[in-house]
C-alpha cells in the first residue's frame, strides 16, 4: 500500500493539529516546553520525512505518533494526548468552525471535506516550515557548531 492509498480521518487531522499546537504553545518558562535538544530532534525528524508524505495528514499523523512513541519522548507523547483531547473535545465541528466554514448556511459534506483537507494540508505545511526554520536557527545548533559558525 503506497502512502497515497492511505485515507485521512478525523483522528489524523487532530494528531497533526495537536502537534502544531504543541509547537506553537511551547513556553520556555512553563511546564510545556520544548528544550533546545527536543526542538532540534523534532526539526530533524520532520525534515527527513519524504516529500511525498509531508502534505498528507494521514501519513504525517503516523510519523508524528511514531516520533512521540520513541523511547525518551514519553513527555511529548503525553502532551500530544492532552492537546489532542483539548482539540477533539467537541469533535471535528470545532476545527471546521475555527477555520470559518464559508458555507455555514448549507450543510454540505463536500465543502466540509474540502475544508478539512485544506486545513490539514496547511497544518502539515506549517510543520515543515517550522522544521526548516528550527534546523537553520543558529540558536538551535550544538554549542561548538554555533561557535564555529560565528568565527567564520
Amino acid at each position: 500500500m503506497s502512502s497515497s492509498d492511505i485515507e485521512m480521518n478525523n483522528s489524523d487531522i487532530f494528531i497533526c493539529a495537536a502537534f502544531r499546537q504543541m509547537l506553537l504553545d511551547s513556553d520556555p518558562e512553563g511546564e510545556n516546553q520544548l528544550n533546545r535538544e527536543t526542538a532540534i530532534s523534532i526539526a530533524n525528524y520532520l525534515a527527513q520525512i519524504p516529500p511525498d508524505d509531508q502534505l498528507q495528514p494521514a501519513v504525517m499523523a503516523n510519523h508524528i505518533t511514531a516520533f512521540c512513541e520513541r523511547s525518551g519522548n514519553e513527555q511529548l507523547y503525553e502532551w500530544l494526548g492532552e492537546m489532542y483531547d483539548r482539540l477533539d473535545k467537541d469533535g471535528i465541528d470545532t476545527l471546521v468552525k475555527k477555520t470559518g466554514d464559508p458555507d455555514d448556511e448549507v450543510d454540505s459534506p463536500s465543502i466540509t471535506t474540502r475544508m478539512l483537507e485544506n486545513e490539514s494540508r496547511d497544518i502539515c505545511n506549517f510543520l515543515q516550515k517550522w522544521a526548516i526554520k528550527n534546523q537553520n536557527n543558529p540558536e538551535n545548533q550544538p554549542e561548538n557548531q554555533h561557535e564555529q559558525q560565528q568565527k567564520s
